[in-house]
């Protein structure tokens, strides 16, 4: 898996790219990275899951707790939690 700073980067990109222009990489990092500060949709969460599968090749369950998709930081321990799992 990558290091912290580079998933988190790509993960902005991520999430940038699946708000489909509703904010930028500095809006959300002044909102302190929280997705639900720049109005989030919960279609640009599918977005963003299925961009990070795609991507990074690791499973993020969509129907896991909210909590774990509130934040970039929350979305890449997520990542780094799951890298290690297998799911068939």
């Amino acid at each position: 898996m990558e290091n912290n700073a580079a998933l988190r980067q790509k993960i902005v990109s991520l999430a940038v790219a699946a708000g489909e222009g509703g904010f930028s990489e500095r809006e959300l990092a002044d909102a302190g990275h929280a997705l639900s500060a720049v109005g989030f949709s919960s279609l640009a969460y599918m977005r963003l899951i299925d961009s990070i599968e795609n991507e990074l090749g690791v499973y993020l369950d969509p129907e896991a707790d909210v909590e774990h998709y509130e934040s970039i930081d929350s979305i890449a321990a997520l990542v780094v939690a799951s890298s290690g799992e297998v799911h068939a």
